[in-house]
């Protein structure tokens, strides 16, 4: 006999939305927008315009796809009035860019060209 508690379409869970090849390249998508987001939070530094906008990029693609894993993960998708294929393309196109252009300002304002001082660093061996 089953469950009363089981619902009668199946689980909620779809492990299929996360194993599968796009749903390994979401799974990614979220290791490295946090690996990112993460680094330059706590060692990488920013400031001012460039940085902030860098910041904001890498937090809203990590948002986003966070709430696309869940919707898959959780067939929750189904319930929203929206085209699902539609919003995913849009969205993954908007994340291609927004961290594209991330990845060419951070290290243009944000990386030295010249070593410090002989104490500081850069010595030669």
């Amino acid at each position: 006999m089953g469950s009363t508690m089981e619902p009668p379409g199946g689980g909620y869970l779809h492990l299929g939305a996360v194993t599968s090849p796009v749903g390994t390249a979401r799974v990614l998508q979220l290791a490295f927008g946090c690996t990112t987001f993460s680094l330059v939070a706590h060692r990488g530094g920013f400031g001012g315009v460039q940085g902030t906008f860098c910041m904001a990029a890498w937090g809203f693609c990590f948002a986003l796809s966070v709430l696309v894993v869940a919707c898959e993960f959780t067939r929750l998708h189904g319930c929203l009035r929206l085209s699902w294929g539609n919003f995913t393309a849009a969205f993954a196109m908007l994340a291609t860019l927004l961290c594209a252009t991330a990845a060419v300002i951070y290290p243009l304002y944000f990386t030295r060209l010249e070593c410090p001082p002989e104490p500081a660093g850069c010595m030669v061996a």
